[in-house]
């Protein structure tokens, strides 16, 4: 876990706990702003010494859903802290905990070829099974795999793939 990580975990399990009944308010929110504090000309604005903290709190205030004002609030606490840089790893760790919370885990599918809904369906169905929760599956091709998938969750690959196996028996063969 890297320092942005472990200073962003708190603020992100402080969200899980003051938004619980609508965590996906939150999460929608939270990840717009994390978006707009990304783009530069934002970045700009943030940076500029001429606006208040209370100005910046104010042009992330929220009111439409309890979740939504939690993660303004959490923006505002970022904001008097000096961390609003934070905000990304924030909302990703969100996202993180949101998923563990609910059982869920997310699964990034690189896949050689497109999928279709049948072969989705059971790596999903495979992953739930291997894993004892739900599985969201995002799946990119990248045809430069040859054959196979790479899959992804957390921090755990699993490397099916043509590419895979061919540098793997390079490495079992080592240098002639």
């Amino acid at each position: 876990m890297g320092e942005r990580e472990a200073v962003a975990r708190p603020y992100a399990r402080a969200l899980v706990a003051a938004a619980a009944a609508d965590l996906a308010g939150a999460e929608a929110w939270l990840q717009a702003a994390a978006t707009a504090v990304a783009d530069p000309a934002v970045a700009a604005l943030i940076s500029n010494p001429g606006l208040g903290d209370q100005a910046l709190a104010a042009a992330f205030a929220c009111e439409r859903t309890n979740g939504c004002d939690a993660a303004a609030r959490l923006v505002g606490v970022l904001i008097e802290n000096g961390r609003l840089d934070y905000l990304p790893e924030v909302a990703r760790v969100f996202a993180e905990l949101k998923d563990e919370h609910e059982g869920r885990v997310r699964a990034e599918v690189i896949s050689a070829h497109p999928l279709d809904a049948r072969h989705s369906e059971a790596l999903r169905a495979a992953l739930a099974k291997r894993f004892g929760k739900t599985v969201a599956l995002r799946v990119v091709v990248d045809p430069g795999l040859m054959a196979g998938a790479i899959v992804q969750i957390g921090d755990m690959v699993l490397d099916g793939s043509v590419r895979g196996r061919l540098r793997a028996l390079g490495r079992a063969m080592g240098p002639f």
